[in-house]
Order: C-alpha cells, then sequence, then structure tokens
C-alpha cells in the first residue's frame, strides 16, 4: 500500500479507479467449492430443512479470496501484455492494491492511453474498471460517465470544483493532488485512554 501511494505523488497526471465487484469475476475450481459450502432457508423458515449450496465464484470475508483475485489479474497482465504492451502490463502488476488503482503519469495524453488500453487488458480477463477520477479535467473528459466516480457523474467540468475523495484510507484533494487528514474531534475525557482514542482515530497509511 505505502508503495502504491508513494509511486501516487510521482509525476504530475493522476489518476485513480477501481474493478467492479472484482471477488465476484473469479471462479472458484469445482474441487474447491465443498469449502464454500453454506446453508440457506427459503423465504427465512428455520422450521423446515436449510437448502445446501456452492459458491461458485470468490466473495468478500473469505480469506483466500483477495489472493486468488490478485492472481488471476495479474494472470490477466501476463496473458495480454504482447497486444496491450508492457506500460499496461506493469500498471496491473504495481499500482493496484486489492481492486484499488493510483496511477500518476507524466501527461495527459499519457494517461489517456494507458486508461484505455488497461480498460480493455482486464476486460480480457472478464475484469470491468470503474469509479475514475482524475486531476485533470481533460483526462476525466475522455471517460464516459457511466466510469466516471459517483462525485464527478454530476460535476460541471467548467465550472465546479474538483471534490476531496477517499483512497486507500487518506484523504486525496483532487483539485491540489495532495493527501490530507480531516479529523472529527469527540468528547473524550482528558485520561490517557481517551487521548490514545483520539490520536488512533487518525488512520494513517503512510505511517
Amino acid at each position: 500500500m505505502v508503495e502504491v501511494l508513494c509511486r501516487f505523488g510521482k509525476e504530475p497526471v493522476t489518476f485513480t479507479c477501481d474493478i467492479e465487484s472484482m471477488f465476484y469475476q473469479v471462479e472458484v475450481a469445482e474441487d474447491d467449492r465443498d469449502y464454500l459450502r453454506f446453508l440457506w432457508w427459503e423465504n427465512g423458515d428455520t422450521s423446515r430443512a436449510p437448502i445446501e449450496y456452492r459458491m461458485t465464484v470468490h466473495l468478500f470475508g473469505a480469506v483466500s479470496s483477495p489472493g486468488c483475485a490478485n492472481f488471476a489479474l495479474k494472470k490477466t497482465a501476463e496473458d495480454n501484455e504482447d497486444q496491450f504492451g508492457t506500460a499496461a502490463a506493469q500498471f496491473v502488476r504495481q499500482d493496484f492494491y486489492i481492486d484499488d488503482s493510483l496511477k500518476s503519469c507524466q501527461s495527459v495524453k499519457e494517461a489517456k492511453d494507458l486508461i484505455l488500453s488497461v480498460k480493455e487488458m482486464c476486460k480480457r480477463g472478464g475484469f470491468r474498471l470503474h469509479k475514475f477520477i482524475s486531476n485533470s479535467r481533460e483526462v476525466i473528459r475522455d471517460i464516459p460517465e457511466e466510469d466516471r466516480g459517483k462525485e464527478l457523474k454530476a460535476l460541471n467540468l467548467d465550472l465546479d470544483s474538483l471534490p476531496i475523495e477517499r483512497k486507500l484510507g487518506v484523504e486525496w484533494c483532487i483539485k491540489s493532488d495532495s493527501f490530507q487528514f480531516r479529523i472529527h474531534l469527540q468528547n473524550k475525557p482528558c485520561t490517557r485512554r481517551g487521548i490514545l482514542s483520539t490520536v488512533s482515530s487518525i488512520f494513517d497509511t503512510l505511517g
């Protein structure tokens, strides 16, 4: 996570995105589906015998899901590098933390080209990239509205200020392209326990 955040601040043009329902896009091998069995009572009627199901895709909450989904994503980069280029493959290999990606580029053109190639590369592996956000209005304009971040869909790119987004636990001020903290002080007693509770409420990914 620290490496992704540090690289994100390296170049002037930045963008972020994530993978839609990442775990659900990766199938579980049929021989392994017994590990993901669960019981279900139809219509919530617990007086009847439960129905037994098995998950056919990876699910949120399973310890194995992030590793399996990450392997599938990296395999997608490996399988399609010849067609979409090393830059797109390196982006997939280095600039994702689970399903969130943060990337910085030297120019607007580089960012636009990279977004196009990476979207197509991930699509080959069954992954859809969406919720794109950028500190460049020109890059945002080039992204279809349905693929933009929620706060940008209704934004007037000529007049409105770019919002503040939360990425990897840190608030990102898009306009100034900087990380920041927003502290909400609660009424805690001035004891060691109260002070520790207040200090610990600030999550600093970079330490």
